[in-house]
C-alpha cells in the first residue's frame, strides 16, 4: 500500500490534470529537472516559505516546456515557449484550474496596464524583422484584444568590420503605463549575431495609449542601455509614481561590449523625459553592477548585483553567465535610491542568476530564489536592516515566479 501511494504521488506531478493542493498562501512556478536532465516547470501552491521543503511531487500543474510566468488580477499566466501559447489559471478551492489560453507569436516582456488588460511585447527575434509586436491582452478573456506592429525606435545602424551598414534590432526590456503614455525600454543589438555595438546611451520609447502610436524616444548618455535579454525587472516605481531605470552595463548578461558604468536613471511621474538632476552611478560609487530589482518602499529596493571583478571573470568564460542558476556570481543587495547607496546583504550567499528574475514583496520583506550551485532555498530579505533569513529548501533548481494569493 505504501508503494502504491508513492507511485500515485509521483504520477500526480507529471500530469496536466488539476489535483488537490496543500495550502494556498502562495502560487509558485517551480523549475525542476526531469529524468532526462531537462527542465520541467510546475505551478504549485505553497503554504510556508520559510520552513521545510517545497516540492512539486504529488501536487500542482505541470507546464509544457519552458515558461515565463506573471500574475494579473487573480489569474496566473504561464507563457509556454514550446507551443507558443499562454494558459491562464485561477485558484478555486485551493486548486489551480485552467481558465483558457491563447496562442502568440512572441511575448518577451509582460507588464500590467490596468485592471482589465496587460501588455505583452514580442521582440524582433533574429535579423528578419525590426518590428515589435505590442499586444494588449484581456485578463478576463485570456485573449489578445488588439495589437500594433512597428519598430519601437525608428532605426539603428552601425558599420561592421566589413565596412557595411547593418541595421540593428531594438530589444524590449520593460514597460509601464503613466496615464495615457506607454513607456518601453530597450537596447540595440544585431539580431542574428547578438552583437551589441551601441552601448553608450539609455533608450526609452514613448507611445500613446490605447492607440499604441509611436510618439518619441528619450535618450540619456550618462549611462548605457536599460536592461538586457531575459526580461528581468529593470523599471522600479516608487510611492509617488516616479520610475527608476536600471542600466546593467554587464558583459556576463550578453553584452559584447560595455562602454558606460552601470547606473540608475529616473523619469518623474507625469513627465516624458529623464530627470537631468538624477543619476546614480552605481558602479562608479560601489564597484557593483545592478542586474534587476524590486521597489519595497521608503526609497529602498532589493536587487541582484554583480561585482565588476566577477563580471569580468565570468564573461571571459561565458557571455551569458548571469543566466546560469548554478554559477554563484551574484549578490543580493539593498539599494537606497534617495541616498544613492548600495549595501550587500551578507546573509545571502553568492548565487546563480535567472531568466526574468522573480521577487515577491510582502509586508515589507522580499522573497528571492537562491541557488548556490549545490542547493536552492527561498530567502527572506529585510531591506530595512539589509539582513536575510534562509527559508524553505527548494526541491528543484529555482522558483521561476512567486505570487501571494491574498
Amino acid at each position: 500500500m505504501l508503494l502504491l501511494a508513492i507511485i500515485s504521488g509521483l504520477s500526480a506531478c507529471t500530469t496536466d490534470d488539476e489535483v488537490d493542493t496543500a495550502g494556498a498562501n502562495y502560487v509558485m512556478s517551480l523549475r525542476t529537472q526531469n529524468a532526462n536532465d531537462e527542465s520541467a516547470d510546475y505551478y504549485i501552491t505553497v503554504d510556508d516559505l520559510l520552513n521545510g521543503e517545497i516540492s512539486a511531487v504529488g501536487q500542482g500543474v505541470e507546464l509544457i516546456g519552458w515558461n515565463y510566468n506573471a500574475k494579473f488580477g487573480d489569474t496566473y499566466f504561464a507563457f509556454g515557449y514550446d507551443l507558443n501559447e499562454c494558459i491562464g489559471y485561477k485558484l478555486q478551492d485551493g486548486e489551480l484550474i485552467s481558465q483558457g489560453k491563447f496562442v502568440f507569436e512572441r511575448i518577451d516582456v509582460m507588464e500590467p496596464l490596468d485592471n482589465d488588460y496587460f501588455l505583452g511585447i514580442g521582440a524582433p527575434w533574429g535579423g528578419g524583422s525590426y518590428d515589435c509586436n505590442l499586444q494588449v491582452v484581456s485578463i478576463d478573456d485570456i485573449a489578445i484584444d488588439h495589437n500594433a506592429e512597428h519598430p519601437i525606435y525608428e532605426s539603428f545602424h552601425y558599420v561592421d568590420s566589413l565596412d557595411q551598414s547593418v541595421q540593428l534590432n531594438a530589444w524590449p526590456t520593460g514597460a509601464y503605463l503613466d496615464n495615457d503614455k506607454l513607456f518601453v525600454s530597450f537596447y540595440p543589438l544585431h539580431g542574428t549575431s547578438w552583437q551589441t555595438p551601441n552601448t553608450d546611451t539609455a533608450y526609452v520609447s514613448v507611445f500613446s495609449y490605447p492607440e499604441l502610436d509611436y510618439i518619441k524616444t528619450i535618450k540619456d548618455d550618462r549611462t548605457g542601455p536599460i536592461g538586457y535579454y531575459g526580461g528581468s525587472p529593470v523599471i522600479l516605481e516608487n510611492e509617488g509614481g516616479d520610475h527608476f531605470f536600471v542600466s546593467t552595463g554587464c558583459k556576463a548578461c550578453g553584452f559584447t561590449q560595455v562602454t558606460k558604468s552601470s547606473g540608475i536613471l529616473k523619469v518623474n511621474a507625469g513627465e516624458t523625459e529623464f530627470d537631468p538632476n538624477y543619476y546614480f552611478d552605481v558602479e562608479g560609487k560601489t564597484g557593483y553592477k545592478v542586474l534587476s530589482g524590486t521597489y519595497v518602499g521608503n526609497g529602498l529596493a532589493v536587487a541582484r548585483v554583480i561585482s565588476t571583478q566577477l563580471d569580468d571573470q565570468a564573461s571571459a568564460v561565458n557571455m551569458w553567465a548571469t543566466f546560469s542558476e548554478v554559477t554563484p556570481i551574484l549578490n543580493a543587495a539593498v539599494i537606497d535610491l534617495n541616498a544613492e547607496t548600495l549595501t550587500i546583504v551578507e546573509d545571502v550567499p553568492l548565487h546563480g542568476g535567472q531568466y526574468k528574475t522573480p521577487y515577491l514583496v510582502e509586508n515589507g520583506k522580499v522573497y528571492i530564489s537562491v541557488n548556490t550551485g549545490t542547493d536552492a532555498h527561498v530567502y527572506e530579505v529585510d531591506p530595512a536592516s539589509a539582513t536575510a533569513t534562509k527559508g524553505a529548501k527548494l526541491i528543484g533548481n529555482q522558483f521561476q515566479a512567486l505570487f501571494a494569493t491574498k
